[in-house]
């Protein structure tokens, strides 16, 4: 895919490991490959940690309601990234209560003001009618962030420290995707202004996001 987006030296290319992937022309140009993640996936607050919390509290939640009350509605949730979640046990019990104060609502998107004291939640959404195979569902609400040159450049030193184990080449490229079906990387990138990176390793510093084909070189 980047490559229909980005012009590269000719030669043929080899895929493997350290560097992702070596163009064997004039000169060898080994191109290492790692994607923008907004936050480190280690962090509990981070989208990649919180999304399966997310999905644990809505699942177990539902469970509970549904053994109590028999009833088969379906409800989505949208969730503040602003308001990450910290208690998982607390929150299913927060939003089974919610579900039995509006289970006789009629359906459609429930006012803010009725689960403000659940900060985790942004929206609700209710779909009163009854089904077998009723879901309650995470939904994505979220804005999209802009590129943050200090992650870029948290992203940048990482790779630096790893170079030492790189197979020997003329010069190194580091990719740095954005893949923007995955809200945890999904961001705008900035052009204007952007404050260039600074690094001896790499020859290039490209961010590429899929789809859109926009490419900034950061260095």
């Amino acid at each position: 895919m980047f490559r229909r987006h980005y012009p590269l030296p000719p030669g043929p290319i080899n895929y493997g490991d350290r560097p992702d992937i070596i163009i064997e022309g004039k000169r060898q140009i080994g191109i290492e490959i790692t994607n923008f993640y907004l936050e480190e996936g280690f962090l509990p607050e981070s989208e990649q940690a919180q999304r399966k919390s997310r999905e644990r509290v809505v699942s177990e939640a539902r469970r509970v309601y549904q053994a109590d009350n028999g009833k088969k509605f379906e409800i989505a949730f949208g969730f503040d990234k602003a308001n990450p979640i910290r208690d998982q046990k607390k929150l299913v019990g927060k939003v089974v209560k919610l579900a039995k104060y509006i289970e006789k609502w009629e359906s459609g998107q429930v006012s803010k003001d009725v689960f403000r004291a659940i900060p985790e939640l942004s929206f609700v959404y209710l779909n009163i009618e009854e089904y077998e195979d009723a879901r309650w569902r995470v939904i994505q609400v979220y804005d999209v962030p802009i590129i943050s040159r200090d992650r870029l450049v948290d992203i940048v030193r990482d790779k630096e420290r790893r170079a030492n184990k790189y197979k020997p080449c003329d010069a190194y490229w580091l990719l740095v995707v954005v893949d923007f079906m995955d809200s945890a990387q999904d961001q705008e990138i900035q052009f204007d202004g952007f404050d260039k990176v600074q690094t001896e390793v790499f020859e290039k510093v490209i961010v590429y996001k899929t789809l859109f084909g926009h490419i900034l070189e950061a260095k």
